[in-house]
């Protein structure tokens, strides 16, 4: 993994290999840096003939740069509220050379009606905080507490913010802690989405899932998939074959911090 120095805003910055299409990604140091949930989020989605995704709430912008090289025809509209996660959003786009399809829009998604039009694209997608207000441990770092928990934008505010943006048969992928499953499904029927596809997501065999994807069309007709299991080590210390076809083995361990996602449930980051 090929690493680097830089500045933003009197931050460190690691630069740092996304190994898919010699991308890579400017990260603080100290501050947020993404982890396994963004990489599964952003393969989790079908893309065929979906011309324009937005992204709410996307920190540096990874699962905005991981859809652009699944789709070369596709545009990313990314939203983001913290200022210097946009900045470094931005900057990782310019990076990679791919401004012209990927456009970050400083942006509160409780108030999206005065950002992005309705009915704005075909596909939603979010990795919104994983802990209410009060839950788990707060990082003191900014950056990781308005990520991973709910002091910007809560989860209904989310699924909200996916229905107006979407039209009509448009679909909203999410991940999230597979204890609020029951909450997705409550808040998607709430807003005339209808559940299609289901899949938890387990640290070990054996082990309660930890994730969950799901996924919500507009307006669409009853019918939900479960999908397999998404297993990420097959045993301590093996990742399943399923995550080393996304990424070598060798380039995995960047991704998951902290490493053990049995260990997380606790944990302040809210994420393998």
């Amino acid at each position: 993994m090929g690493k680097g120095k830089s500045r933003l805003s009197g931050q460190e910055e690691s630069l740092d290999d996304l190994v898919l299409g010699g991308m890579k990604l400017f990260q603080s140091r100290e501050g947020y840096r993404f982890s396994l949930d963004a990489v599964l989020l952003a393969h989790f989605p079908a893309l065929d003939g979906i011309k324009q995704v937005v992204d709410l709430g996307t920190g540096n912008g990874v699962i905005a740069l991981l859809l652009a090289f699944r789709a070369p025809s596709l545009r990313v509209i990314a939203v983001e509220i913290q200022e210097t996660m946009v900045k470094r959003a931005r900057k990782n786009i310019a990076f990679n050379h791919l401004e012209d399809r990927i456009d970050i829009v400083q942006a509160d998604i409780k108030t999206i009606k005065e950002y992005l039009p309705p009915q704005a694209a075909e596909l939603v997608v979010s990795n919104p905080p994983f802990w209410k207000k009060g839950e788990g441990r707060w990082s003191q770092n900014p950056e990781k507490a308005v990520a991973r928990h709910e002091l910007e934008v809560e989860l209904a505010q989310v699924v909200l913010a996916a229905t107006y943006i979407l039209l009509p048969g448009g679909r909203f992928s999410i991940i999230q802690r597979a204890e609020r499953l029951q909450e997705i499904i409550m808040l998607f029927s709430a807003n005339g989405l209808t559940p299609k596809r289901i899949r938890p997501v387990y640290p070990l065999p054996g082990r309660e899932a930890r994730m969950v994807l799901v996924e919500g069309q507009k307006g669409g007709a009853e019918g939900l998939t479960v999908m397999p299991p998404l297993l990420v080590y097959e045993s301590p210390g093996v990742y399943s074959a399923e995550l080393q076809e996304l990424y070598s083995s060798s380039r995995l361990t960047f991704l998951i911090d902290p490493p053990c996602p049995e260990d997380t449930s606790t944990d302040e980051n809210g994420s393998t």
